[in-house]
């Protein structure tokens, strides 16, 4: 579970090309915001969002994604993550993420110089490519070929595969949609619909569990 939010949020976010909607300031659409519930297997049990907000030419990108499982009313797993991206220029500048994998911690933070990324993961420094969190919610994440997890600020390979079109339910309607699969270290499938939006996440969990995150 805690392998596919990291992929999720990258607070990919999971990443973005070198310019996109969002590096303006913008979700699809305009937004300035959106929500998803996080389910497992029919049952919510969390939430994940995404903030953006944008002054002159610079772009700040929060997202934050909470879980909890519970069985008979006890705790037995819990996950949150805090994301901070800043975009100037409609290029990644800096990032910092702080997870939190049912108590084990994990800090991250990426400064970009020239066209590399200094990353620090919990004091240790690395200096790797210049690329983005892959960030589902962004279709340009259709177009990476690797991208910046972080959890553990490595650098992972990045593989889409086009499923065409579907109709799906979203938000109690009928909607057709665009899926893909997406491979990073697991395997998603996503649907976007025509505004470019994203709508659902969906994967299968190491337990056989079937994990969705639903726009909300």
């Amino acid at each position: 579970m805690c392998k596919f939010l990291t992929l999720l949020l990258a607070v990919a976010t999971l990443a973005f090309g070198p310019y996109t909607a969002l590096a303006q300031g913008q979700l699809p659409g305009g937004a300035t915001a959106a929500s998803f519930a996080i389910i497992r297997n029919g049952e919510q049990i969390g939430t994940s969002t995404v903030r953006v907000q944008h002054s002159g030419g610079e772009t700040t990108v929060e997202t934050a994604t909470d879980i909890r499982v519970t069985i008979a009313y006890i705790t037995v797993y819990r996950f949150a993550k805090r994301q901070t991206e800043r975009w100037v220029g409609g290029r990644l500048a800096g990032l910092s993420a702080v997870t939190d994998d049912n108590g084990k911690m994990s800090r991250v933070t990426a400064t970009r110089y020239a066209d590399r990324l200094s990353v620090n993961v919990d004091g240790r420094i690395a200096d790797v490519e210049a690329v983005s969190p892959a960030n589902l919610w962004d279709t340009s994440v259709l177009r990476l070929t690797r991208a910046l997890n972080t959890t553990d600020g490595t650098v992972i390979p990045v593989s889409v595969t086009d499923r065409g079109m579907e109709q799906i339910v979203a938000r109690g309607r009928s909607v057709a949609a665009h899926r893909y699969s997406i491979k990073t270290t697991d395997v998603q499938d996503v649907w976007y619909d025509r505004q470019q939006r994203l709508l659902k996440v969906e994967l299968r969990g190491s337990d056989g569990s079937t994990i969705v995150h639903e726009l909300s």
